[in-house]
C-alpha cells in the first residue's frame, strides 16, 4: 500500500492512468462536479483544435540534432503492464490488474517458479471502464474489485467468485453519483469497511457491510471531511480510521463497530502526518507511520487504551509503504530512497523492538504495491523502473527469495535497450538543492546538443521517481533528453522541503524550474534554445506558471489537465476536495489575493511560448473549464495554442486508443516547435 497519492506523481502516469492501490492512506482526491453517471459516455474521438493563429517568433538557431531511431510509439503503447497484486489465501494464485485490454482490468494467474506469460492469464471480468483495484477476500472465497464509469472516479464495488468464471460480478454498491473508497476486510473475510460520500456528497462517512451482500451497508461513523477505513481489530469489534484535515495533517480514530463511538488516538495541534494504522497482534497497541516531531515518516507504536506515541524506527528516509501480515508478526516496510524503493522485512513479535529479518534483493526501481498472502508466508509486490514496465513479484518471507510472477507482452521490445534515469541535484536561487532525474538518449552522436523536455510531476504532494513511462521512453529514444525535477513542495525529501511552496511561497517552486532550465543550459549535451516544459494536473499549473513567469526560457510547453485559475478551480471543487486543496493552496475566504496572484490566467499576456493543452471532458478533479479558460484567452490574443479534448476521459488519459492519439499529437507538436518547422 502506497502512503501517497500515486495518481499525480507524473504527467506520464496521468497519460497512462494505470495505478490503483487498494488501501492507500491518501486515496485519489474525490471528484469535482461529477457528470451524470447514469448516462454512459460513448467512446468518442477526441476533438483537436489546431486552427489557432500563430504569432511570429524569432527563428531558433540552426541545430545539428536529428531524431534517433528508437522504439516506435505504437509498440511502446502496446507494451503491457501488470500491477496491484493480491495473493490468494494459500499463496498459490495471484489477482492483479493489467492494461493488456487497453484499460486496467482484473486478471488471475497461478504462482510458480517461472513468470506466467500473458497468454496464460485468465481475465476475471470484462469491464468497459477502468478497474481501480482488485483484492482477494480473506479465505479466498471471493475477489472484490472497484471500477468507475467513463473516468468519473465514482468507484463502485463488485464481488465475484474466481472459481465460477461464467457468473457475472455482483454489485455491492450501486449509486453511481457517489464515490466509494475501499478500506479493509475483517479477519474472517465476511465484512468490509469503506468510506463513501453518499450521505451529503461532501463528507466521507464510514460504512460496514457483509461481503456476501446478505445485508445492506450500515453507516458506522459520520465523519466530517475526508476519512478512510484502515484496519479491523482481530475480533472485529474495533476499526481504525484515518481522518485527514490536509495532506500533511491528520488523526487516527479508534471506532467501536457496535456503537460508532470514536476516539482520537493522536490529538495534537499543528501539522502532523499519520498513515497506515494497524492493530498489533495482541490488540494492546497500534502501529502507525508518522512524522510527529521529525522530518521523515517513521514507524511508531501507540499503546492502548492510553499512552504516548513511541517511535520504533528512526530512518532519514520516508516510509513509503507499511503492511502487516495476517498473523501480525511480520511487517513489510518500503523506504523511499531518493525516488528508489527499498523493501525490508521485520519481525514484530516484540512490538517495541522490531527486528529486521531481511532486505530482499529485488531489482532497483519503484515498488507500487505491497500485499501479504493470508498464510503470511509470502507477499506480492509490483515493481517498475525506467527501463522495466510494471510486473508482479513474489517474496518468500522465510528465505527472502524473490520470484517474478508475471510476464507481460512487451510488443517485441527488448527492454534492455530502454533507458534508466540518473539522479542529479541542482542548486536553486536560495541555495536549496533540487533533486532531478535525468534520462539521456543512447547513441547520440558525439558533440550533439539535444533538445530537452522538463516534465513536472503533479501533487504537489508527490514526487517523480524511477518508474517506467512509455512516452518518456519514446521521447528519449527519439533523441530528447527528459528531465523530471522534484521541485520544492515535493514529498519524499522531508517535511521542511514539502512545505517550502505553501500558499504565498507557491512561485518559489516555479523559480526552481527556472534554475533547472539555467542549469541545463550549462550542460554540454543540451541545446539551450530547445528546452520545453510539460506537466499534468498540478504539473500542468507549473507548466503554465513557468511560461508566464519565465517565457524567455521555454521553447515549447504542454499543459495536461492542469490548473489555470486557482479561484475557479477551488470554486468548482466539491467541499470534501476543497478542504484538502485549500490547506495547500490557500483558502478562498482568506487567501483570495494570493490565489489570484499565482494564477497563470491573470498573466496570460506574457505567454509567447507555443502551448498544447490536453484535457478530459469528464475530469472530476480539475474541471475541463480550466483548459477552456486558458485556450480561450490565448486564442483571443492570437497566440500559438493547440487543444485536444477527450470526451470519454477524466483526469488523465486511460484508454489506449486515446493515449495513442495524445502521445502522437504531443510528440508531433514538440517536433514541430523544437525543429522550427512551423
Amino acid at each position: 500500500m502506497n502512503l501517497r497519492r500515486t495518481h499525480i506523481a507524473s504527467v506520464f502516469a496521468l497519460l497512462a492512468a494505470c495505478t490503483g492501490s487498494t488501501r492507500s492512506v491518501r486515496n485519489d482526491p474525490p471528484p469535482t462536479e461529477p457528470a451524470d453517471a447514469a448516462t454512459p459516455v460513448a467512446d468518442a474521438a477526441p476533438s483537436v483544435d489546431t486552427d489557432a493563429a500563430v504569432v511570429a517568433r524569432a527563428p531558433l538557431p540552426a541545430t545539428t540534432w536529428r531524431p534517433l531511431d528508437g522504439p516506435a510509439m505504437d509498440r511502446l503503447l502496446n507494451l503491457h503492464r501488470a500491477h496491484s497484486p493480491s495473493l490468494s489465501a494459500d499463496g498459490r494464485n495471484v489477482v492483479f490488474l493489467s492494461d493488456a485490454p487497453g484499460v486496467p482490468q482484473p486478471f488471475i494467474a497461478a504462482v510458480g517458479a517461472q513468470p506466467v506469460a500473458e497468454a496464460q492469464w485468465r481475465r476475471l471480468a470484462t469491464i468497459d471502464d477502468r478497474v481501480h483495484w482488485a483484492q482477494y477476500a480473506p479465505g479466498g472465497r471471493a475477489v472484490l474489485f472497484g471500477r468507475d464509469f467513463g473516468g468519473d472516479e465514482n468507484v463502485q464495488f463488485y464481488r465475484l467468485d474466481p472459481s465460477r468464471p461464467a457468473e457475472a460480478p455482483a454489485e455491492l454498491t450501486s449509486n453511481r453519483a457517489v464515490k466509494n473508497m475501499f478500506g479493509a476486510f475483517a479477519e474472517d473475510g465476511r465484512t468490509i469497511a469503506f468510506t463513501s460520500n453518499e450521505r451529503n456528497g461532501a463528507d466521507f462517512d464510514v460504512y460496514v457491510r457483509p461481503v456476501d451482500g446478505s445485508a445492506p451497508a450500515r453507516r458506522l461513523y459520520d465523519g466530517q471531511g475526508h476519512n478512510e477505513a484502515q484496519d479491523f481489530s482481530r475480533d472485529g469489534r474495533q476499526l481504525l480510521v484515518m481522518h485527514e484535515r490536509s495532506n500533511f495533517d491528520g488523526d487516527v480514530m479508534l471506532v467501536d463497530v457496535a456503537s460508532g463511538r470514536a476516539t482520537n488516538l493522536v490529538p495534537h495541534t499543528g501539522d502532523e502526518r499519520y498513515a497506515s494504522p494497524r492493530f498489533s497482534r495482541d490488540g494492546r497497541a497500534v502501529f502507525v507511520v508518522s512524522d510527529k516531531g521529525r522530518e521523515f515518516m517513521n514507524l511508531a507504536l501507540r499503546p492502548l487504551p492510553e499512552g504516548e506515541l513511541v517511535f520504533i524506527t528512526e530512518e532519514q528516509h520516508d516510509i513509503e509503504a507499511f503492511e502487516l501480515a495476517s498473523d501480525r508478526r511480520t511487517a513489510a516496510i518500503v523506504f523511499n530512497i531518493d525516488g528508489r524503493s527499498e523493501l525490508r522485512l521485520y519481525d514484530l513479535r516484540d512490538p517495541r523492538h522490531p527486528r529486521e529479518i531481511s532486505r530482499p534483493r529485488i531489482e532497483a526501481g519503484w515498488i507500487g504495491h505491497v500485499a501479504f498472502a493470508q498464510n503470511a508466508q509470502s507477499l506480492s509486490v509490483s515493481l517498475s523502473r525506467g527501463s522495466l514496465p510494471d510486473e508482479v513479484y513474489r517474496v518468500d518471507v522465510r528465505t527472502a527469495a524473490v520470484t517474478r510472477l508475471t510476464n507481460s507482452d512487451h510488443a517485441g521490445i527488448d527492454t534492455s535497450t530502454l533507458v534508466d534515469g540518473t539522479i542529479e541535484r541542482v542548486r536553486s536561487f536560495d541555495g536549496t538543492e533540487v533533486p532531478v532525474i535525468v534520462y539521456r538518449p543512447r547513441g547520440l552522436p558525439a558533440g550533439t546538443r539535444a533538445p530537452v523536455i522538463v516534465n513536472v510531476h503533479g501533487g504537489p504532494e508527490a514526487q517523480s521517481a524511477l518508474w517506467f513511462s512509455p512516452v518518456m521512453q519514446f521521447l528519449v529514444g527519439h533523441g530528447y533528453i527528459v528531465v523530471e525535477p522534484n521541485v520544492r513542495g515535493s514529498t519524499g525529501f522531508g517535511k521542511r522541503y514539502a512545505h517550502m511552496d505553501d500558499v504565498a511561497l507557491r512561485e518559489d517552486s516555479v523559480r526552481d524550474l527556472a534554475e533547472v532550465n539555467r542549469w541545463l543550459r550549462t550542460q554540454p549535451d543540451v541545446d539551450p534554445n530547445r528546452i520545453a516544459v510539460m506537466g499534468g494536473s498540478y504539473g500542468g499549473y507549473m507548466t503554465l506558471a513557468a511560461i508566464t513567469l519565465y517565457p524567455e526560457l521555454w521553447a515549447a510547453a504542454c499543459d495536461i489537465v492542469g490548473i489555470a485559475n486557482f479561484r475557479t478551480f477551488l470554486q468548482n471543487t466539491a467541499a470534501y476536495r476543497r478542504a484538502l486543496r485549500e490547506a495547500e493552496y490557500g483558502s478562498l475566504a482568506n487567501d483570495g489575493a494570493v490565489l489570484d496572484r499565482v494564477s497563470p490566467i491573470h498573466r496570460v499576456d506574457r505567454i509567447t511560448t507555443p502551448l498544447m493543452v490536453i484535457h478530459g471532458a469528464r475530469d472530476p478533479r480539475v474541471p475541463v473549464g480550466e483548459a477552456e479558460q486558458i485556450v480561450a484567452a490565448l486564442r483571443a490574443r492570437r497566440r500559438t495554442v493547440e487543444y485536444i479534448r477527450f470526451e470519454n476521459e477524466g483526469h488523465g488519459v486511460a484508454r489506449r486508443e486515446n493515449r495513442i492519439r495524445a502521445y502522437g499529437e504531443l510528440v508531433r507538436f514538440f517536433d514541430d516547435v523544437m525543429l522550427n518547422r512551423r
